[in-house]
């Protein structure tokens, strides 16, 4: 049988539901915050890890012209390889319900003997067969097929030709279609050929024996193939080993878990300073009741046993509310974000040890929450606690607020009030204002990415870029566009592949060097370090600021050996540029020409002077018209504004999700609000009831709540916009550590200021109506009497 002690505890948790139910509701908001991240996170890294390492991804991948099986099985044989197989991947065009869209078509010999770069079949048939295609399920919906759908399929200007969608596949070794704006689709070598593909496959795809093996040493594996591959007369074009294990959004993938674990962590403190106000209000309406038990004989460690005993009791009944409700948003949550980054979590259930920590850390959150306010109350005197008037002087208003004449007698009581327990509202105020600082940080993270964006793209002076199947003269390419009607300027580049050498042979991945013209007006980027290449006549080169954070070789002034085409020459560094997310180099086209031996460009990059996409799209098939009729074979198009949109896309998925969880924290705020609200009007039990003895009406107390909750949601609009500034450098420099360099803006979204004005006024209303409610219930008997 319980003790006189405990049934007490039990009859003031079903005296004062209200109250138990708003503690239990703020306990609930902050677990359910910190463990649907703690979810997600569990079942994201475990699904993004063990699906990628389940799809045997390649440890380097070769391009050449041309494979057979006589090459793979002498690959094979070499010291280090696990097994090699090979590929056709070809730039293509698709037309699909949505529009013609940039394609990448994947072809095999084999499909179902794939040990490489597993593909996971989906929905329909799987391998695709002649005539039927299968799109890869990241971009079903950017390409907007279904199955049973008609797509044309198309490269360059060779024959197009039909192909039905007949499945559904999923690819984890690809970046999502959705963000790379291209939609990945699986056909047979006879399809390939049937749109005037070349025969044969292009791609060797090496898995080496030993998986514990670095990036360096797959490397050194990796030359060997390439030598071995170029013995037998081929032309290696490129040679990539990605870092060992890790997916090529890996950066986003952590930049996600890290900002969801370090927010949930933070809603989770925020909800123990809710428990805080709440746990004093309790102990604020039983401060006699505590004289009276001392009286008695009661030690303050029983007393402070029984009112932690009540917190450990509010988290045991928060966690069984909380916890499941965690699961089920945490994984809604993963499985979208996993979706996004064509991942599948549906295979995975959640571990038991992130049952047992939010368990634990709802049980004992509320303990630690009330350990100040309990034993603060346990010290209290026998004499000072049974002459409680519920009203204290600490903390009085200053005069200047008090002395005022603008405002009427019950506004100034309000703004006394609100200024009357400091330390209660301060820990209000930091509630609201931290959630309203991480909404505009996040809003200035948005814009802030958005500006990056704009600096990346402001270098290129074109509007849109033309790749040709095949090298031709510079010159004729650019006689052919420029007198065209709507098109601003055009000029020919070229560009090669190229990798670092030592004695003459290949050495690491290879990487692009993009080359126009010396005298370039189309491309002016950002120069960091250093300077733009200044004449054609040296082999100048320009790296962007990730190529010699990737590799310090590249640093300024350094002299690098290169290797291009077969030949190896020498570079020097003399300028860094900013580059954005992607490493990019540059070269002046004719000294690249002078390397190579070779003087045709391969693209061709137009500054229009149209406007709108729908005229863009008209200028870009009359360029591929005009081209062709002249005899040049376009490989591929594309818009900048595309290519913008992948880029921006991939940027703002973070950015997005700081907003969302700002919501959240707004939310455990406004419960903050609400509950300091509710002890206030406990405090002033009497004073109310004076105030009706006096006549004060019921709209008289209802605005005296409002009033004195709007001070302080004003008072937190206020703190939050200078609290936002270093938000928004934490979270500018954490975005560029792991994404891109942004330039951080400081000074908050002037609209976004005006929308957080105009939720904390909401806000302020919604949480004080239940106060004030109860307010108005007060008798004048009950409230003198208390």
């Amino acid at each position: 049988m319980l003790s006189p002690r405990w049934r007490k505890v039990l009859r003031d948790l079903w005296l004062h539901k209200a109250r138990t139910g708003l503690a239990i509701s703020a306990i609930c908001i902050g677990i359910i915050g910190a463990g649907a991240v703690l979810d997600a996170w569990s079942l994201l890294r475990r699904a993004t890890r063990e699906e990628f390492d389940a799809s045997r991804p390649a440890s380097a991948v070769i391009r050449t012209d041309s494979v057979d099986a006589a090459l793979l099985a002498r690959i094979r044989a070499l010291p280090g390889i696990a097994t090699a197989q090979s590929r056709h991947v070809v730039s293509a065009r698709v037309r699909t319900p949505a529009g013609v869209q940039t394609a990448l078509l994947i072809a095999r010999d084999d499909f179902a003997a794939n040990e490489i770069g597993v593909v996971k079949p989906g929905d329909g048939a799987w391998p695709p067969s002649q005539g039927h295609a299968v799109v890869e399920h990241s971009s079903v919906e950017f390409a907007g097929v279904a199955i049973g759908d008609s797509v044309e399929l198309q490269i360059g200007d060779g024959p197009a030709a039909m192909s039905r969608v007949s499945g559904i596949a999923r690819d984890v070794g690809l970046a999502p279609g959705w963000m790379e704006h291209v939609v990945y689709i699986f056909v047979s070598p006879a399809d390939l050929a049937r749109i005037g593909a070349t025969s044969g496959m292009n791609e060797i795809q090496v898995a080496v024996a030993d998986r514990s093996l670095g990036r360096t040493e797959i490397q050194a594996i990796a030359r060997d193939v390439r030598a071995l591959v170029e013995r037998t007369g081929r032309r290696v074009s490129s040679v990539d080993v990605p870092i060992p294990g890790r997916h090529i959004h890996a950066g986003q993938i952590d930049s996600l878990l890290y900002t969801q674990g370090a927010f949930g962590l933070l809603a989770l403190v925020l909800s123990g300073v809710l428990v805080v106000n709440l746990i004093a209000a309790m102990l604020t309406g039983q401060v006699r009741e505590i004289g009276v038990m001392k009286a008695i004989g009661a030690g303050a460690g029983q007393i402070a046993a029984m009112y932690l005993g009540l917190a450990f009791s509010l988290g045991i009944v928060a966690c069984a509310i909380s916890i499941p409700l965690a699961a089920v948003f945490g994984r809604m949550y993963a499985e979208f974000t996993a979706g996004i980054l064509n991942f599948d979590v549906s295979a995975y259930r959640i571990p038991v040890w992130a049952f047992a920590l939010q368990l634990a850390v709802g049980a004992l959150l509320p303990v630690v929450a009330a350990l100040f306010p309990v034993v603060r109350g346990c010290r209290i005197s026998v004499n000072d606690a049974l002459r409680d008037f519920g009203i204290s002087g600490r903390g009085e208003t200053p005069r200047l607020i008090v002395g005022g004449r603008i405002f009427t007698r019950p506004v100034l009581l309000s703004l006394r009030n609100a200024f009357r327990r400091r330390a209660r509202m301060a820990l209000t105020l930091a509630t609201l204002a931290i959630g309203g600082a991480v909404y505009l940080g996040a809003l200035n993270l948005r814009g802030a990415v958005i500006g990056a964006v704009d600096l990346l793209f402001a270098p290129q002076q074109f509007d849109m870029v033309f790749r040709l199947a095949h090298p031709a003269p510079a010159e004729s390419i650019a006689a052919v566009v420029t007198p065209m009607a709507g098109v601003s300027a055009a000029e020919s580049w070229a560009g090669a592949r190229a990798a670092l050498a030592t004695d003459g042979a290949p050495l690491g991945n290879s990487f692009t060097i993009t080359a126009p013209p010396a005298g370039t007006r189309m491309l002016v980027p950002r120069i960091l370090t250093g300077h733009w290449f200044t004449s054609a006549g040296n082999n100048e080169l320009v790296v962007s600021n990730r190529v010699v954070d990737d590799d310090s070789a590249f640093a300024l002034g350094r002299t690098v050996a290169l290797v291009i085409d077969g030949r190896s020459a020498t570079w020097t560094i003399v300028g860094v540029a900013d580059g954005g997310p992607m490493p990019v180099t540059y070269a002046s086209r004719e000294a690249l020409a002078r390397v190579t031996g070779s003087t045709g460009a391969t693209t061709i990059v137009v500054a229009t002077g149209v406007a709108g996409q729908a005229a863009e799209l008209a200028l870009v098939r009359r360029v591929r018209s005009e081209l062709a009729d002249r005899g040049f074979d376009v490989s591929s198009s594309q818009l900048m504004a595309e290519q913008r949109a992948v880029i921006q896309d991939h940027l703002l998925m973070v950015a997005g999700f700081l907003g969302n969880m700002s919501l959240l924290m707004i939310v455990v705020g406004g419960l903050g609000l609400a509950s300091t609200m509710s002890l206030a009007v406990l405090e002033r039990t009497r004073e109310i009831g004076v105030l009706r003895a006096i006549g004060a009406r019921h709209r008289t107390i209802l605005g005296m709540i409002q009033v004195e909750g709007l001070v302080i949601a004003i008072l937190s609009w206020l703190i939050a916009i200078p609290l936002s500034l270093p938000m928004s450098i934490a979270l500018g420099n954490a975005f560029g550590r792991v994404m891109l360099e942004v330039p951080v803006h400081l000074l908050p979204d002037g609209p976004g200021v005006l929308r957080w004005f105009t939720v904390v006024v909401l806000l302020s209303v919604v949480a004080c109506a239940w106060p004030a409610w109860r307010a108005m219930r007060i008798t004048t008997s009950s409230a003198l009497a208390a």
